[in-house]
């Protein structure tokens, strides 16, 4: 059994279903001498002696939040609260990135789940869709997969054209340049990528000799190669992922882990905000109630209350606070503040495990996730190099479906993330608890795969048709929110995935993998086995049953005008009716974008700091 998972056991509280692994005496010595003793240790964020009011109060410290801590206390004028629900993270575990998934099992992740799906997720337990929402300071990239994508500019244009002014892919470039620190070897002169910000945006250390393959097989198919981050994405490129010589990157120790001792900003775990108080009659914020080691209490903020706690958490802070649709909230007998329709929608990147791909000539001998429990194995990580270096996923490829709704033929909607393992990589348990996968399909599907080199694409859907509702389920802040969304009602979402297979299939049929001798991995899924394999009929199955689901919710919490009905908050993320309170998450993304959203997270917050800065006329003053 994998060595490693036995410590994650130890340290992160893994769930019951852990305790057959065995003993880590033999690699916690290795991990000892790469982190130290620190990195045993929760990340210290401080335990600040707490002020009655602060300028600023931020309640959720993803991405975002993290960014927005950073670049308001720079001011030391200005004194900021930051309440995160989670605690610090644990670099030995957080760091690299191949662990991401087994954290998404621990107490960093909220571990929401959809309803029952009709339609998507039959083979997931229960039928239920996974949505992972990282807590924890530094939020889902502490838990993602590491993959940075800003997505088509042609999202950006979408939303300023929609009213937003200031959100225009010329408008928002600068902001990721400011924000990355990129080191991406085909691609760092062509003037699209930052030097000197905060967060490391680099090519994964590790690539297989699969992943050249992908990259040539694709340009053989009639795709260019191109940076996917430059606008553009109809193509096939290398990942590029928010890492720092192969070490996960995340908010917190990206932005705010050199900053925790500025006096002037205070940064508080385990801090679990339950409402926002908002004066009925002026209807302006005046500050937060939160609850810290079972005790409640109060932070006043004389600017501006700023929520980043995610497009769940936001939104659920909102409808606790009075701000929301007003019969939803009359039904929980919540008094209404303002009627808006927070969580009246959301959209999401569904997607689907596969095609599997074995490897009959063996490149590089990855055969099982045990092979690196070893000592060599972390030391290679400790100086950036090694399969531990990335999430598995290796290259990107984007592509126009025949069933696309938007006529630009440049604006892809299915991206083909190709991994360098497929699931049987783990004979261990926590795979298949990761990723909801039920015993059926693991045994049947996976399992056989245990010690074979195998690989596997995860196609991505991009526009999705499919709209869903967060809504409260009690007036208990403790309470997870109900999520009304069903996959795949709409046949046309299953036709463009099952596109995406086909296009997997065809580049791993291309001169550039016949070194590799790969064969289509042919067990069926089982409630396929009445269709004949590699059919479309049998791929709609597959799609049906092995749903991927990729955390990338948006629109809880959407950004429009006045006069945009589902609007909740204005170009400037100003909630609409509201004075002093603002929504600064992915939750205000008007709609799903082209690209996975911790990008956008960490653009969002740097742009909103800007924002935030400018009305509260301090624009321009920077004290350190």
């Amino acid at each position: 059994m994998n060595r490693l998972l036995v410590i994650l056991v130890v340290i992160c509280d893994l769930r019951s279903y852990v305790n057959a692994f065995i003993n880590a005496s033999m690699v916690l010595p290795a991990l000892q001498m790469v982190f130290g003793l620190p990195g045993l240790l929760e990340m210290n964020y401080g335990n600040p002696t707490l002020k009655s009011s602060y300028d600023y109060v931020i309640v959720g410290a993803g991405p975002a939040g993290c960014v927005l801590a950073n670049r308001l206390s720079e001011d030391t004028r200005r004194t900021v609260l930051l309440l995160e629900i989670g605690k610090g993270e644990i670099p030995m575990f957080s760091d690299p990135p191949l662990l991401g998934p087994l954290l998404a099992s621990t107490n960093y992740n909220f571990g929401y789940q959809t309803e029952v799906q009709k339609y998507g997720c039959q083979g997931l337990r229960n039928k239920r869709c996974s949505w992972a929402h990282g807590r924890g300071v530094g939020g889902s990239s502490i838990i993602n997969n590491v993959i940075y994508t800003r997505g088509s500019k042609r999202d950006y244009d979408s939303w300023a054209e929609a009213g937003n002014p200031g959100w225009s892919w010329n408008d928002m470039l600068p902001y990721f340049k400011k924000l990355e620190k990129s080191n991406i070897h085909d691609f760092d002169g062509n003037g699209f990528h930052g030097k000197t910000g905060r967060l490391s945006v680099e090519d994964c250390p590790f690539r297989s000799e699969i992943a050249d393959a992908v990259v040539k097989g694709a340009q053989q198919a009639g795709y260019r190669y191109l940076d996917y981050n430059a606008g553009d994405l109809i193509g096939v490129s290398y990942l590029q992922a928010h890492t720092r010589k192969g070490h996960r990157a995340t908010g917190g120790n990206s932005y705010l882990k050199d900053v925790v001792n500025r006096p002037n900003l205070h940064i508080l775990t385990r801090a679990w905000a339950t409402k926002v108080l908002i004066d009925s009659r002026t209807k302006q914020a005046t500050g937060v109630q939160f609850v810290h080691d079972k005790r409640s209490y109060t932070a006043f903020a004389s600017r501006e209350v700023i929520l980043s706690a995610g497009a769940f958490e936001s939104a659920k802070l909102l409808m606790l606070s009075g701000v929301g649709p007003s019969k939803h909230l009359q039904k929980h007998g919540i008094k209404v503040i303002q009627n808006l329709p927070v969580g009246k929608q959301v959209t999401e990147h569904g997607g689907v495990f596969g095609p599997v791909f074995v490897v009959h000539n063996d490149p590089d001998g990855l055969h099982s996730l045990e092979q690196l429990a070893t000592i060599g194995e972390v030391t290679k990580f400790s100086t950036g190099k090694g399969p531990m270096t990335s999430n598995s996923v290796e290259t990107l490829m984007y592509v126009k479906s025949p069933v696309a709704e938007d006529p630009d033929p440049e604006l892809p909607d299915v991206e083909i993330m190709q991994a360098f393992v497929s699931f049987g990589f783990d004979s261990s348990p926590s795979t298949k608890f990761a990723y909801q996968l039920n015993d059926e399909v693991d045994d049947a599907y996976f399992r056989p795969l245990n010690n074979m080199r195998a690989f596997m694409y995860l196609p991505m859907l991009l526009k999705a048709r499919a709209r869903g509702k967060v809504q409260l389920k009690s007036t208990n802040p403790f309470h997870h929110p109900e999520f009304k969304y069903q996959y795949f009602e709409d046949d046309r979402d299953v036709e463009a995935l099952v596109y995406g297979i086909l296009h997997a299939i065809n580049v791993t049929s291309q001169p550039a993998f016949k070194h590799l001798g790969v064969e289509l991995y042919a067990n069926k899924v089982p409630g396929c086995e009445n269709f004949k394999f590699n059919t479309l009929d049998y791929w709609r199955c597959h799609v049906r049953t092995l749903t991927a689901t990729f955390q990338h919710q948006v629109a809880t919490c959407k950004m429009g005008p006045a006069s945009d009905p589902e609007a909740v908050v204005d170009p400037r993320l100003r909630v609409h009716g509201i004075k002093k309170l603002r929504v600064a998450d992915v939750g205000i993304i008007p709609d799903s974008p082209t690209g996975h959203t911790s990008a956008h997270s960490f653009v969002i917050g740097e742009k909103a700091a800007d924002m935030i800065k400018e009305d509260n006329g301090d624009y321009g003053h920077k004290s350190l």
